[in-house]
């Protein structure tokens, strides 16, 4: 016999699944008084793990079609995705925290709609939690198979994790990155990256945390070029990038690449 006890609600501005982005959404997590205390420290955390109840979703069956990645796509095991369907409807979210404000946790992102039950929350932990040169199944559904629009959200939600800062030159190392994988027509994951000694800091991070390029993995090597390369065991492109424009990134997104970076 299982006991599972919500501990909170979630407050969204999403109501249906059915329109819930990929990557969510800004949400509020309200805990009910009876837990509060459980929260005590918790303001000293920038990230947390939501542990959340798909309390709308189909519990079968064991194999489904990633629709919000591409319905076209065949049918897959759930335990090989992300989706709400699966025999126990648990969603598992790392997302930042925002503020606090008594019971109510700010966070960004979450995937849950609104009065979804949340049924744990536990601390991010880097050195548990963070697994940088990962492989996973549903990051390259996406990248494979989702229009540009929101596979240039997933790469832009890449790079921030690895850089920090949710800024127009980590946009900028998206959309080249982008345009490489569409190029090479390969996997990000499988492309060298080779950097100039001088480049834009930012961008170079978006880069690293988009292919997981490092020195030790031999995918990452600098130079005196004054250009990004990338390649492959096949072919090569490299990439002349402009001065970076002092935007956000989602007005990056609006520029066209030739207004950001020269193919070579």
């Amino acid at each position: 016999m299982y006991d599972l006890k919500p501990i909170g609600i979630v407050q969204s501005a999403i109501k249906r699944s059915g329109d819930m982005p990929l990557q969510g959404v800004p949400a509020v997590i309200k805990v009910f008084d009876e837990f509060l205390e459980g929260l005590t420290g918790i303001e000293g955390d920038s990230h947390i793990n939501v542990i959340g109840w798909f309390n709308k979703a189909e519990r079968v069956p064991l194999m489904v079609r990633p629709r919000k990645i591409n319905p076209k796509l065949e049918e897959r095991g759930v335990f090989s995705l992300r989706s709400p369907t699966r025999p126990n409807p648990l969603s598992l979210s790392a997302t930042r925290l925002t503020k606090v404000e008594g019971p109510l946790l700010y966070v960004e992102p979450l995937d849950l709609i609104d009065g979804s039950p949340i049924v744990d929350i536990k601390p991010y932990s880097s050195g548990w939690d963070a697994i940088f040169w990962a492989r996973d199944v549903h990051s390259a559904l996406i990248t494979r198979h989702m229009v540009q629009a929101d596979v240039l959200a997933e790469l832009l939600r890449e790079a921030y994790n690895f850089h920090g800062e949710k800024c127009g030159a980590i946009a900028v190392a998206a959309k080249i990155a982008y345009d490489a994988a569409q190029t090479l027509e390969a996997s990000m994951r499988d492309i060298s990256l080779r950097l100039p000694r001088n480049v834009n800091t930012h961008v170079g991070d978006g880069l690293v945390g988009i292919s997981k390029a490092t020195i030790g993995n031999v995918r990452l090597t600098f130079s005196e070029d004054p250009d990004v390369l990338f390649f492959t065991a096949a072919q090569s492109i490299r990439y002349r990038v402009f001065d970076v424009p002092n935007l956000e990134a989602h007005r990056v997104f609006e520029l066209s690449p030739d207004e950001l970076f020269e193919r070579l």
